[in-house]
């Protein structure tokens, strides 16, 4: 059986598997010159919208486990990027560094230029459609039960 006839191939999880995947090397040649990743840009947008937040609080905010919150925090903090300081209660919050600050914003700017290229790819309309329903589904998903 030829791998298109595969029905799982139809999934909606595995459709947006196998498009993620494709938009990875895109995501790779943006930072390319840069000593962020998409995920390290990610994690310091996290930090800098929710300063304080634990690497606990950003697991549970994120579509990642608290290990790879833990490592991406590590190389922002090895970078200059991120400090840990006391925060309320008994925990330790991270924050963005004046360097941190200059890094999210240059994170941002790539974020830009990927979603400019997806749309390059995708076309305008099939990006915006695209888009709309993730964040439809995004916002369901986080809707409280029963909503």
């Amino acid at each position: 059986m030829p791998e298109t006839d595969s029905p799982n191939l139809h999934h909606l999880h595995h459709l947006l598997w196998e498009c993620y995947t494709h938009t990875l090397p895109i995501g790779d040649e943006v930072f390319a010159d840069s000593e962020l990743t998409l995920p390290l840009a990610g994690a310091l947008d996290m930090i800098g919208t929710w300063p304080g937040s634990t690497t606990a609080g950003l697991a549970r905010r994120m579509p990642k486990t608290q290990q790879a919150i833990s490592q991406l925090v590590a190389r922002l903090e090895s970078l200059g990027y991120v400090e840990r300081r006391l925060g309320t209660g008994r925990g330790i919050g991270l924050y963005l560094t004046r360097e941190g600050e200059l890094a999210r914003a240059d994170g941002n700017r790539r974020e830009e230029l990927l979603q400019a290229r997806l749309g390059e790819l995708l076309g305008g309309q099939v990006l915006a459609q695209l888009t709309d329903a993730l964040e439809q589904a995004r916002s369901r998903f986080n809707a409280p039960a029963g909503a």
